[in-house]
């Protein structure tokens, strides 16, 4: 893999516009949310795009903060005024549940909620899969797969399709206890030791590291 490609598991950078909407703020947090699902497909992204998203969110972050002082000068609620909302923070944020979160927390939510509305739908899909998983009520997968693919929002349709293309494993994932954890955190221990040992020693240590002793 080249070096300006995004490891797989990293959330690539998102294209932020100069001045953007409340609601691409939404479509942001939506689509790192779905990324964030098992299953999805991560798109790699250059070096040179994530450094220009980097300084562009920097900058909008300085527009707020600046906007921010203004407001508070003139006496204006600062939290009416806010333009730019940032995506990593709203996902978390709908992603928490309500007794969760402290006060700041909730007036971020909120100010972003009155900005855009069509986000309570989101932040409803989200709890009831969060709720589903935590409570292994896979009776209701079906059920929330036909509402996320009629909510209108792209992403969270396309996640609930491919969840439909083998419902049965997704509701035995849901239900039962077993996870292939354990398992990848084996197939991880071995290719760390593969690529240590690389050209350095011979089979007969690399035995001796990935079998245990005989008793």
């Amino acid at each position: 893999m080249s070096r300006c490609t995004t490891r797989t598991g990293a959330y690539p950078s998102e294209r932020l516009r100069s001045r953007p909407a409340a609601c691409s703020s939404l479509m942001r947090a939506e689509e790192k949310w779905v990324r964030a699902m098992p299953g999805s497909k991560l798109h790699s992204c250059s070096c040179r795009k994530r450094a220009r998203s980097r300084r562009r969110i920097r900058r909008d972050r300085r527009r707020d903060r600046a906007r921010f002082l203004q407001d508070g000068e003139r006496g204006l609620q600062p939290a009416s005024t806010r333009t730019h909302f940032s995506a990593g923070r709203i996902a978390a944020l709908l992603l928490t549940p309500p007794r969760n979160l402290s006060a700041t927390q909730r007036t971020y939510r909120d100010s972003f909620l009155r900005f855009c509305p069509a986000a309570s739908k989101v932040r409803r899909l989200v709890l009831q899969f969060r709720a589903m998983l935590r409570w292994r009520r896979s009776v209701r997968v079906p059920e929330w797969i036909e509402a996320a693919i009629s909510s209108g929002f792209p992403r969270i349709a396309q996640f609930a399709r491919t969840l439909r293309r083998d419902l049965r494993a997704v509701e035995l994932a849901v239900r039962e206890p077993w996870s292939s954890g354990p398992l990848e955190g084996h197939i991880n221990r071995l290719k760390m030791i593969k690529r240590q040992m690389y050209g350095r020693a011979g089979f007969a240590l690399l035995k001796a590291r990935v079998l245990p002793l005989s008793a």
